[in-house]
């Protein structure tokens, strides 16, 4: 059959306002006096115009009488619309899933098709008790649409219509029960007992037998003769909760009831034991199409979509059980799903066709990245009801979840680096998991974890000293238990850029300020540090090399000595000209680190117009000073991760611990000079005390405490205030030397990067997630050590080669702005996988060109290897069934969550009739100009023959 079909009916149809009697009589006198007068003048008019004048005053009569009639031209078309039923299957790799016995509702969908299959009387009756509940919930739905239509002034057509679909859901409830009632009445439990007492008065109650009365009268359009009719209907839906909580107690009685029954082979739910939750619904479907979908398919058309992160037709249920039943075998299924894009499919189908209700059966895992979210586009289907099948536990699978790993991103060498593992453990308790600790793949430590319950979070924590400068990798391995969902989350990896043991320090002021005195106090007593003071008021000091200069070095040399420079308050005349151009040069060529701490005489607003200018990451702010006003720390979205601000063991530690110093450790004065400039980045924002901004709240980047820019192959970080001696006030010593410590040890961080003097090569980090992008950053010296710039550079001129196997990928390389002779490249989209990354192009071979005609030899191959580690899908790791979702969805449209043993009950309950709309065209005749020109002719023929012949 079409999706539509139209007839057609064309008649005429008079449509005057008398009757036929009226009109008889007044035709006949009419007709009479014409006929009379014209005997009358037979004798002067002669038997020819008497009979021409009987002609014209015939037709002019005629025709008069038929524009009196009003004929109308009626066309009538009738057009029907058949409805849709829609089910929704989910295909994503999480159908592969074997739910464990007993935790996916076995009984339910092994005795869904048919009431009479089953011969244990818990699951008869715990099929009676969900259809009963699934109807009160239909019957509940139309009443609030009635009581909506009436809020809303509607129809009382539309009225009816709610009021007969609840009353008939109501009908079902008491057939349900009744049958619910035999069934147990051989042996009944007192609380069943209790429960059905309850149920019988309220369910056969005169207050609904009232309401199929007030149904009958609507539907015959008469006005009900019930006071307050209109008002009743919110008892009624009051009534039916209180109803559904006892028919849930009954459902919750029976279900254990099952679950306390021996399962032998012969039990129905055995017949989905080790079955994919894909074969599960095929065998439902199956049949369901039996007993139930072919006497619908005679009356609305039945439509089937899949969709795993993407939806698409199917084209019948055959064709959906064979995707269903192949997913055990694919290795390809989609990783992820998108339940979004299944209801914006039934949103496109409603668009050309009437959708009378849609089920939709998945685990309703959404965990797709889509543009809309399912909650949003459920929001547009309120007049299709989805009706949401979860299938699948709620509760997640024996499993053993490496969630993270979490340690110091820098180090110093012999330090003791603590490193976090955080596990979420599930269905293990009163079990025992070994998490080992691994470096080069020799365990180095481990402990024995006691789960103590089915669901819960643990953190272990190792204790490991680093030893060797540079990279320091460790891995996290649990060892799997029996039984276990995947072992795939059993592992993670983790790096540590280790340092050197010493730090070589120059801290300078012009006046001994609380900063400088803590500072120096702080770094004398390090025995990791080498400090050389330099202090000009009240008067000179000066100790280390800086003790015979009595000043700032002044050559690129000088200052190489140093790994760390801290610069505070201190004039121009104290910081020459020569000194902060040698100082720039420093931090360009030779990699050193510069801390200037803000102050209120000159730094950093005294080298304006100074060579030092072009190094300082800040500006002024606009703001007017306020003496009373305080300040707080608040760490921004980039500082939370950021190795100089790890001021305790773990994460989770420092996000604390910088959330104490927000709330008790004002700042007294900040400087004006804390706008960061677009090339820095600020990793502690100043607010005003009292204020909590949002990490994405723009103030956070426009009042910077703590910044920091690259310049060069070094960088700049400045404080706008000398107030981090104040972090010794919350904790003693602790918090102050954590952040200066780790603050020194990013710092001096070693330089990862492989290659030769001309060409080198580095990446960010050496192990990546699949969905982080790979920043690539290669450096050009040429023979002399300047940088190699070049304003535009193209694939062939400098490029970088990615090889993992036997795939090669090149990648464009561009200029730097920020940093002279360095090129970078962002690389996205990379499969798992080791890599090994080569800069090529012309410029590299003219630089080695260059290299061999100074006589130097270059051996080394510019190499650097990184690791983008395989990313395990929440699909395949998360296979809860989503039921908070789903309740969302299904109250959104109308609908409900429904056991798969209620889907018959609520197709019984759908209205699938056809949409029948009557459209009538009417077109009156008796309106059209040559009628009436027509009855005037007549008489003007007769008016001129008679002035023509002298006839009165």
């Amino acid at each position: 059959m079409n999706l539509t079909e139209t007839s057609t009916n064309e008649y005429l149809s008079y449509e005057h306002p008398f009757n036929a009697g009226m009109l008889l009589v007044l035709g006949i006198c009419c007709l009479g006096i014409l006929l009379w007068t014209l005997y009358r003048e037979r004798h002067v008019l002669g038997r020819t115009t008497t009979g021409l004048f009987s002609i014209l005053r015939l037709g002019a009569l005629t025709v008069a009488f038929w524009m009196l009639l009003a004929p109308t031209n009626v066309v009538e078309q009738s057009t029907t619309t058949r409805k849709a039923v829609v089910f929704v299957t989910d295909s994503s790799a999480s159908m592969k899933t074997v739910d464990p016995p007993g935790l996916a509702d076995d009984w339910r969908w092994s005795t869904s098709s048919s009431i009479d299959a089953p011969d244990n009387p818990d699951a008869v009756s715990l099929l009676l008790t969900d259809r009963s509940l699934a109807a009160i919930g239909v019957a509940t739905q139309q009443l609030n649409s009635a009581v909506a239509a009436l809020n809303q002034h509607g129809a009382e057509t539309s009225v009816a219509e709610h009021l007969e679909l609840a009353d008939q859901a109501i009908l079902r409830v008491r057939k349900h029960l009744e049958h619910l009632q035999n069934s147990l009445s051989d042996s009944i439990d007192s609380d069943v007992d209790s429960s059905l007492r309850r149920l019988i008065p309220m369910i056969d109650s005169p207050e609904f037998d009232a309401l199929s009365e007030l149904t009958q009268m609507l539907q015959r359009g008469r006005t009900p003769n019930q006071a307050g009719w209109r008002e009743s209907l919110p008892d009624l839906i009051d009534r039916l909760a209180t109803a559904r909580r006892v028919f849930r107690e009954l459902a919750s009685h029976f279900e254990q009831g099952i679950a306390n029954q021996p399962q032998n082979a012969a039990s129905p739910a055995t017949r989905f034991t080790d079955q994919t939750r894909g074969d599960r619904v095929a065998k439902f479907l199956s049949g369901l199409e039996q007993s139930k979908l072919d006497a619908i398919s005679e009356v609305a058309d039945v439509r089937w979509i899949s969709f795993d992160d993407a939806a698409k037709a199917m084209a019948d249920v055959a064709d959906t059980n064979k995707l269903l039943r192949s997913l055990a075998d694919q290795e390809t299924a989609a990783k992820t799903t998108d339940v979004g894009s299944a209801l914006q499919y039934i949103d496109q189908l409603r668009r050309d066709q009437p959708v009378a209700a849609a089920f939709v059966l998945s685990d309703v895992a959404h965990n797709h990245a889509h543009e809309r979210e399912p909650n949003e586009v459920a929001a547009q289907l309120d007049s299709t009801p989805v009706y949401v099948v979860p299938i699948g536990n709620d509760s997640r699978l024996r499993d053993i979840d490496l969630i993270s790993v979490s340690a110091p991103a820098v180090a110093m060498r012999n330090d003791d680096v603590v490193i976090e593992a955080h596990l979420g453990i599930y269905q293990c308790k009163g079990e025992r998991c070994t998490v080992q600790l691994l470096q080069s793949g020799e365990v180095v430590d481990f402990r024995n974890v006691l789960i103590d319950s089915d669901a819960e979070t643990r953190s272990v924590q190792f204790q490991q000293r680093v030893s060797e400068i540079g990279s320091a990798t460790f891995q996290i391995a649990i060892q799997p238990l029996d039984g276990e969902m995947t072992t795939e989350n059993n592992f993670d990896e983790i790096e540590i850029n280790v340092t050197r043991s010493d730090i070589k320090v120059l801290l300078a002021d012009e006046m001994p300020r609380w900063e400088y005195r803590y500072l120096a106090q702080l770094f004398r007593r390090d025995p990791k540090i080498e400090l050389d003071e330099l202090l000009f008021r009240p008067r000179l000091i000066a100790t280390g090399h800086r003790q015979e200069a009595g000043g700032f070095p002044v050559t690129v040399e000088e200052w190489n000595r140093y790994d760390v420079v801290i610069l505070g308050d201190l004039p121009i005349e104290h910081l020459p000209v020569a000194s902060q151009t040698s100082l720039l040069q420093y931090m360009r060529t030779r990699g050193g680190t510069v801390i200037t701490i803000a102050g209120d005489h000159a730094m950093p607003q005294a080298y304006i117009d100074h060579p030092l200018e072009e190094a300082i990451p800040v500006r002024p702010t606009d703001e007017p000073a306020d003496a009373n006003q305080q300040y707080s720390f608040q760490v921004t979205e980039q500082g939370r991760s950021h190795a100089a601000l790890m001021i305790a063991e773990t994460e989770l530690a420092t996000n604390n611990a910088w959330s104490f110093v927000n709330q008790f450790s004002p700042l007294h004065s900040v400087s004006k000079w804390r706008v960061p400039v677009p090339t820095a980045q600020s990793l502690i924002a100043v607010v005003p005390r009292g204020e909590t901004l949002s990490a994405d709240d723009p103030a956070l980047t426009q009042s910077s405490f703590l910044c920091w820019q690259p310049v060069g192959r070094g960088r700049i970080i400045y404080l706008s205030g000398p107030d981090t001696y104040r972090l010794r006030f919350l904790r003693g010593d602790t918090l102050h030397y954590r952040f200066w410590g780790q603050l020194m040890r990013w710092a001096i961080a070693s330089d990862l990067s492989s290659g030769n003097q001309s060409v080198r090569i580095r990446t960010a980090k050496t192990l990546y997630e699949t969905d982080q992008s790979v920043d690539v950053d290669v450096e050009l010296l040429d023979a002399d050590g300047q940088a190699v710039i070049r304003d535009i550079v193209d694939a062939e001129t400098l490029s970088v080669r990615l090889s993992v196997g036997e795939d090669v990928r090149t990648v464009p390389l561009i200029v730097d702005e920020e940093r002279p002779g360095h090129y970078r490249a962002d690389v996205r989209d990379l499969e798992p996988g080791v890599y090994q990354a080569k800069p090529e192009g012309s410029l590299i071979d003219e630089l080695v060109a260059m290299s061999a005609d100074a006589n130097d030899s270059i051996t080394e191959e510019v190499i650097t290897t990184f690791t983008v580690q395989a990313d395990l899908p929440t699909e395949l790791v998360d296979t809860r069934s989503n039921l908070a979702l789903a309740d969302q969805i299904s109250t959104l449209t109308g609908g409900q969550v429904l056991p798969p043993t209620a889907v018959e009950e609520v197709l019984e309950l759908t209205d699938l009739q056809p949409v029948v709309t009557h459209s009538i065209q009417r077109q009156p005749l008796w309106q059209r100009w040559r009628y009436l020109w027509l009855v005037l002719g007549c008489l003007q023929v007769e008016w001129i023959i008679r002035k023509s012949r002298g006839l009165s």
